[in-house]
């Protein structure tokens, strides 16, 4: 029955290369063996997307979004690797911790030169920060800098008239 199931879901020419195995387990390994491979070359892209990736025109969110998006690929492609057992001496969580690092730092490698302040200040934190958290910090920076234009004209102005009374 289970046979019958995965042959009849599979396309005409795959079914036909694997009409006659003998069970259900051995259709399904066959079938994996063939299929289940991970791509390295899509693998490669990615990660060289990742790499080259950069702010450049694009704001803090839409920065953000696309490197999460590249790194969920990532994940999603080589999801093999995760680990699934009970770990009680830590290294699961610290392995876990050490590559949200890597996140971090790599999503802060991409920021332009004007968030060079801000990144400083999350590098110089004695315990780096989530992803999220330092994605807040950015935000904010990213509203004043709106804002700022407007103040520095107004001090530039108060500037100018200290300078004239003179």
């Amino acid at each position: 029955m289970v046979t019958s199931w995965i042959l009849n879901s599979l396309g005409k020419e795959i079914a036909d290369s694997v009409e006659y195995v003998n069970d259900s387990f051995e259709l399904w390994k066959k079938l994996k063996d063939r299929y289940d491979q991970t791509n390295g070359a899509k693998l490669y892209q990615i990660q060289k997307e990742i790499n080259n990736l950069s702010q450049g025109a694009l704001d803090i969110t839409g920065y953000y979004i696309k490197m999460k998006e590249l790194w969920e690929e990532l994940s999603t492609l080589s999801a093999k690797t995760l680990c699934i057992c009970q770990c009680t001496c830590g290294a699961k969580e610290n392995m876990h911790k050490a590559e949200q690092d890597r996140r971090l730092i790599q999503f802060l490698m991409g920021l332009n030169e004007v968030y060079t302040v801000v990144r400083g200040s999350v590098l110089l934190m004695n315990t780096l920060p989530s992803l999220d958290q330092a994605f807040s910090l950015l935000i904010q920076e990213e509203k004043q800098r709106e804002i700022k234009p407007n103040n520095q004209l107004i001090f530039e102005s108060a500037l100018l008239n200290v300078n004239t009374s003179k």
